[in-house]
């Protein structure tokens, strides 16, 4: 009879320790499932954590995060349960007669209690305030039960593999790819009468959920600030010529920021002793978001924090740049320009071989003519590219051949390439073949 106790305490020991397992992992994929659709910002009580998080976030939509973990704990759990509630029934002599009952009773009570710990009381915990507590205590739980099934995760994928024909695996990729039009075609199927411009909003704001600010923020290197140790004359001509209605207020660059400044509010201050006057008097506090933040979650913010203009922070506390609810909407509804906005072309064909290129145009804009070379990152610019390539910044005025090209820089300054004029090295070398001939 000792014994028997004793089993049973250990299996409702083990049984108790998978329960409070299964409520960890659940409480972490609720939390990536709503940070996906939007409804919150992606947790930041750790590195680790943000990591853990981060790494969900990078699977395939159609792909549940962690649900060998899951299906594991899940499986172990109501083994537990099961054995514990038959042990139960054998001691309250319920085994007389039929006894398939009892394994049916015995297995939906297991399945109850599976259900409530991976499933109804995470999504509960969810919602709670003190969330981030919750985050770390279930943190061990969580790599822990990784590491363990990081063999059984292997053996799936390479099931995956084999039942998977290359055939099944295009088909696939095609579906992951065609997602958002797949989503397009339906609406435009169900309401006929939409404007075509409509349904490209409604197109725009479904992608919009795929993307993340380090899409589409502003970098570093193309940010204008104002420098607190510079005049107010001097950042108040900056101010005029840039064109921008809120700028940065740093400490020399832009790691150290100290707020953000309306420009309306700068030329306020004109009836005041203008150089003994100390900017940092009308700045606002900078908001500041993550690379990785769903780029819904951060309109969300905000507009919550009813700011215009956010700091881009990177893992290491620096600023990758900044995002302006200006460059989210645009991901919506197109470019946004007003008239005070210069009607720029990013290139344009000046004669029969030359051209006058943006430093700014991503690589992937670019025609085929003049096209420099495929770039795995579609977000590079043509300034950066040729920048790359020679090592350092050129000056205005400077020709050499790059890439096959002959480039000529108009506009650079001490950080970046503005304007240049790009010609295929080979329609140059014709032209001066049949000139010698």
């Amino acid at each position: 009879m000792t014994t028997e106790i004793f089993q049973l305490t250990e299996l409702l020991i083990a049984w108790w320790v998978l329960i409070f397992w299964s409520v960890a992992l659940g409480v972490y994929r609720t939390l990536v499932d709503r940070v996906r659709s939007g409804l919150i910002a992606t947790p930041s009580s750790g590195n680790q954590i943000s990591r853990l998080f981060n790494d969900c976030l990078k699977l395939p939509n159609h792909e549940r995060h962690y649900h060998v973990e899951a299906a594991a704990l899940s499986s172990l759990q109501v083994l537990f349960g099961f054995l514990i509630f038959l042990e139960l029934s054998a001691s309250a002599f319920i085994f007389s007669g039929n006894k398939m009952w009892v394994y049916a009773m015995s297995f939906l009570c297991a399945f109850t209690v599976e259900r409530i710990s991976s499933w109804m009381l995470p999504k509960k915990i969810s919602h709670a305030q003190s969330i981030d507590f919750y985050i770390k205590i279930g943190l061990f739980p969580v790599v822990l039960i990784r590491l363990i099934c990081k063999p059984l995760s292997l053996l799936m994928q390479l099931l995956e593999q084999v039942f998977q024909t290359p055939t099944q695996k295009t088909i696939t990729e095609k579906e992951d790819e065609s997602e958002v039009a797949d989503h397009i075609r339906v609406v435009g199927r169900e309401g006929t009468n939409l404007d075509p411009d409509i349904l490209e909003i409604m197109g725009n704001t479904i992608e919009m959920s795929h993307l993340k600010v380090n899409d589409v923020m502003i970098p570093r290197n193309q940010v204008q600030i104002l420098d607190v140790n510079d005049s107010f004359s001097t950042n108040l001509e900056i101010a005029k010529s840039c064109g921008h209605t809120r700028l940065p207020l740093c400490d020399k660059d832009l790691d150290k920021c100290l707020g953000i400044i309306h420009v309306k509010y700068a030329f306020r201050t004109l009836t005041e002793i203008s150089d003994a006057f100390d900017l940092r008097r009308i700045t606002k506090a900078p908001a500041r978001l993550s690379t990785e933040e769903p780029l819904p979650v951060a309109l969300k913010r905000m507009m919550k924090l009813k700011v215009h203009m956010a700091l881009v922070g990177d893992e290491f506390g620096g600023i990758d740049g900044v995002i302006t609810l200006e460059d989210i909407l645009e991901e919506v509804v197109g470019e946004i320009q007003d008239e005070f906005d210069a009607d720029e072309k990013t290139f344009e064909k000046i004669d029969g071989t030359k051209w006058r290129v943006s430093g700014l145009v991503p690589v992937h804009e670019l025609p085929n003519q003049i096209r420099l070379f495929e770039q795995e990152d579609d977000m590079a610019t043509v300034g950066g590219i040729i920048t790359g390539e020679l090592g350092r910044i050129p000056t205005s005025g400077e020709v050499f051949p790059i890439l096959g090209f002959n480039v000529k820089i108009l506009d650079a300054d001490d950080t970046r390439v503005l304007s240049m004029e790009i010609e295929p090295q080979q329609k140059v070398n014709q032209i001066i073949s049949s000139e010698t001939k």
